[in-house]
């Protein structure tokens, strides 16, 4: 069990987030990208949303530079890095 976060671009895999069910920074993410409704504690809701640039921008902002948070900013500068024509990208909360 666990937090399986992917993100993608033209239905390819372009980030990848882990972090367990019983790892106390699973929900950081969440937070970050303001979803906690995709959040079912143990896991992700299994569900996807489409997030603009400005939206994982703020994303990384909440984050700030805790190194606890490194897996965090890599996952969202990789989506960053592969924005789709217009600007977003699918994430996947498995």
């Amino acid at each position: 069990m666990g937090h399986d976060i992917s993100g993608y671009k033209n239905g390819e895999e372009i980030a990848y987030l882990r972090r367990g069910s019983f790892d106390t920074l699973n929900g950081t993410i969440y937070n970050a990208l303001n979803c906690n409704n995709y959040n079912k504690v143990w896991a992700g809701s299994q569900e996807e949303i489409e997030f603009s640039k400005d939206q994982l921008l703020n994303g990384l902002s909440w984050l700030g530079d805790k190194e606890e948070f490194e897996p965090e900013r890599a996952f969202l500068k990789d989506c960053l890095s592969n924005l789709d024509e217009n600007d977003n990208v699918l994430i996947f909360f498995g």
